[in-house]
């Protein structure tokens, strides 16, 4: 983790994570290198917001970045994925027990 810098914003009525904004600020090896290098400057963001004023949930993620995979393949990679929609459902639940059969 020494290779990353971030910034992370909490809530102060809750206490709980809002976002988490994170930056290779130099490049990781993994594997001696030998399986993947991520490179300088790839980015991560993680954002929640808090839904029906009960709970923290995941609003959205974006990444890009740089990586060299398996000594052979350079790929460069970037994203968004959004999080919505989302439903409060209940649950009721009942156990019913008979008479075991003989026989």
């Amino acid at each position: 983790m020494q290779n990353f810098a971030g910034r992370a914003w909490i809530s102060e009525s809750d206490y709980e994570l809002v976002r988490l904004d994170v930056e290779a600020i130099d490049t990781v090896s993994i594997g001696f290198g030998l399986l993947a290098r991520v490179y300088k400057g790839s980015q991560a963001s993680f954002r929640r917001r808090k839904v029906n004023d009960e709970a923290w949930l995941p609003a959205m993620a974006t990444y890009t970045a740089s990586a060299r995979v398996a000594l052979v393949k350079v790929m460069r990679r970037g994203g968004v994925l959004e999080f919505s929609d989302y439903k409060k459902f209940g649950v009721d639940t009942s156990v019913t027990y008979g008479r075991p059969k003989s026989p």
